[in-house]
């Protein structure tokens, strides 16, 4: 019986890429000025959380592909490069999108970019979907957080024209 158990390679660097991209996070967390202003919960807690999350992401991935048997990566199927391509054209679309269109536009753009990739072909319940998804994000993060997201096209009114 063969005992030594095979260390799935993929995993391993995923779990170590993302134990690395939060120590990046983490350090620049740690060099963001805050004004006095902020009592406790600063513009620094989501960073860290997000950090930590991913921390114990990767360490997970890496412990369980380091430790072979059951596979969290699986490196048998092929890279599907259509549908990466299609998911990096609407990345792309949104990146071109948000500034003159906005957050909500460019946002569902991506978002069905992403459906169609996975295989969904019911473009009008993804359309409502996303739409909400990202309307919803965009009022969190624009009403609720205070940040600013790019609204899109400015609606002409009479008193801005000078009439």
């Amino acid at each position: 019986m063969n005992t030594k158990q095979k260390i799935a390679g993929a995993g391993l660097a995923i779990g170590l890429g993302l134990i690395a991209i939060a120590s990046v996070i983490g350090f620049e967390t740690m060099q963001m000025r805050v004004p006095p202003s902020y009592a406790r919960v600063g513009p620094q807690i989501f960073p860290y959380i997000i950090a930590l999350g991913m921390v114990l992401t990767g360490a997970f991935i890496a412990w369980k592909s380091y430790r072979g048997g059951d596979e969290v990566i699986d490196e048998v199927e092929p890279t599907d490069w259509k549908n990466v391509g299609i998911i990096l054209l609407g990345l792309i679309a949104h990146m071109n999108l948000l500034r003159p269109a906005g957050f909500v536009p460019a946002g569902l753009v991506l978002f069905m970019s992403v459906t169609f990739a996975f295989g969904s072909r019911r473009f009008g319940r993804d359309a409502i979907i996303g739409f909400f998804l990202v309307l919803f994000a965009y009022i969190g993060f624009t009403y609720g957080l205070g940040l600013q997201l790019p609204p899109g096209l400015r609606v002409i009114r009479l008193d801005d024209a000078g009439m």
